[in-house]
């Protein structure tokens, strides 16, 4: 295990961002359904396969702030990853250490301060001072992040409170700054509770009742449901906008319950039909332990080609649902194990 001195304490701890979430669940393009969407694990053996030219990561939750820098690069090394997912307050003095000082290819979130639980943050309707606040969040990196992701989880209404058309003018503005540094742009991660609406409502469209019958099941998608409906038009203007956006990659967040991943290829197709954009995850994860799971989401991942995705492995000790990647004593889980494994491939 490779031994880092302290960068700095600068870290943000890992990710209020990920996830008090709204309820993440989880089809290549003409059609929402392809001939291998349906990669069920139960039962069967999986054709274990990385893409070296793909950017497999980790969002790393380490136990306390202290020495957090050096708990996450330890894990990060022992994993084998080649990417990591942090997070920068807008605007900021203090350049994210991980970002400037090691060798991992980064996936940053501009985010313009956390949010209280229950109180959802507006998004930024003055775009001239939110464009100074990033060029001077920017002046202070010698190193530029691999990807700018704009806020966290845009159609999480647990986080914010504004209109979709609001969202995509900030992120306009921001895609103008980020450009001009040269570094690419992501939305901050759509949700399932929305997406999965539109993808259930495509099937329906396309006459695929059946198809639309089975994704209902394995995604509890409850498309009577006015709050649900709300969400999949919020999601329906965020997509039509980023198939028209100089926006380079579609980021999504999608956690895992079973083996089975049907439903998450439909939602991948359903993504890059839409917006004809290539697709990343930056946070992938699960809320079972099986192994398997977590084996047949990195597979679904490299098969459809996703540039970036990152895995998210919340401290032990945190209380999230999520199944993490490594114990507080920066000692590798089953899971992680089976990650490491995997990217040995």
């Amino acid at each position: 295990m490779k031994k880092y001195y302290s960068l700095a304490v600068a870290c943000i701890a890992l990710f209020l961002c990920s996830c008090s979430k709204e309820d993440l669940n989880g089809t290549v393009t003409n059609s929402t359904t392809s001939a291998n969407a349906s990669t069920k694990a139960e039962g069967s053996i999986l054709t274990l396969i990385p893409n070296k030219s793909l950017n497999y990561g980790a969002l790393i939750g380490a136990p306390s702030v202290t020495g957090s820098i050096d708990f996450q690069l330890n894990v990060a090394d022992d994993l084998g990853v080649s990417c990591l997912r942090e997070r920068t307050n807008v605007p900021s003095n203090t350049p994210d250490p991980i970002v400037v000082k090691s060798n991992y290819k980064v996936l940053l979130n501009f985010c313009r301060g956390s949010f209280s639980s229950g109180t959802p943050m507006p998004f930024v309707t003055n775009l001239t001072q939110y464009k100074k606040d990033l060029k001077s969040t920017l002046a202070v990196y010698t190193v530029n992040p691999a990807v700018a992701v704009i806020e966290n989880e845009e159609s999480n209404k647990l986080y914010y409170s504004g209109s979709a058309q609001q969202y995509i003018n900030q992120l306009k503005a921001a895609i103008s700054v980020m450009h001009g540094r040269g570094i690419k742009v992501a939305n901050g991660g759509i949700t399932s509770t929305g997406l999965n609406y539109l993808v259930y409502q495509d099937f329906m469209n396309q006459g695929k009742t059946d198809s639309a019958e089975r994704f209902k099941q394995l995604t509890g998608v409850a498309p009577k449901a006015l709050t649900i409906q709300e969400r999949g038009r919020f999601v329906d203007t965020l997509l039509q906008a980023y198939a028209t956006i100089n926006l380079d990659y579609v980021n999504f967040h999608w956690k895992g319950t079973s083996p089975n991943t049907e439903a998450l290829q439909s939602v991948i197709n359903y993504m890059k039909k839409r917006t004809n954009k290539p697709v990343i995850s930056n946070e992938f994860g699960q809320f079972d332990k099986e192994v398997v799971t977590l084996q047949a989401m990195l597979q679904v991942a490299t098969d459809n080609n996703l540039p970036y995705v990152v895995w998210y492995s919340p401290d032990e000790n945190a209380g999230k649902k999520d199944t993490p990647l490594h114990h507080s004593d920066q000692s590798l889980t089953p899971n992680g194990f089976a990650y490491k494994d995997y990217l040995k491939n």
